[in-house]
């Protein structure tokens, strides 16, 4: 595991360098998350429908978009980075930033009318109902004279 630190001052510049090698070979042996990100989710069923949960912490939720379409529930959204302040300038970030999609094939229950979401505390939260079953009925026999 290694930790990040904030640059020495150059008043002690073997210090500096041996630190800035440290960095530059944990830099280059830590694998790198790739651009963008992919949030993390949980879904489950009850008996009136399913429930999906994405962890989308940072995420504005002007910018989240639920899509229900052809038996797929997409979730779209955009987590921005801060903007830097005149002077200031990044020493190390480890944040993902960027859009991401995700797709959830739904099952053939599932009513697709039916979708609801809600977002609180940095967590999405998607309902979609199950179609109703479809209940025998009996059929009257109109009889001709």
């Amino acid at each position: 595991m290694s930790i990040r630190t904030f640059p020495i001052s150059a008043a002690l510049p073997t210090i500096t360098i041996r630190r800035e090698l440290d960095r530059l070979f944990d830099e280059a042996t830590t694998s790198r998350q790739p651009a963008g990100w992919q949030p993390s989710a949980e879904a489950r069923e009850d008996a009136t429908g399913y429930s999906l949960t994405l962890d989308l912490p940072g995420v504005s939720p002007e910018s989240v978009e639920v899509l229900a379409e052809d038996s797929v529930l997409t979730v779209k959204a955009e987590r921005t980075a801060a903007p830097l302040a005149e002077g200031e300038r990044v020493l190390f970030a480890e944040r993902s930033h960027g859009a991401f999609t995700r797709r959830f094939r739904l099952p053939k229950s599932a009513d697709l009318q039916s979708v609801s979401a809600s977002y609180a505390h940095g967590v999405l939260s998607v309902r979609v109902a199950k179609v109703a079953p479809v209940q025998p009925r009996k059929v009257t026999i109109n009889v001709a004279n």
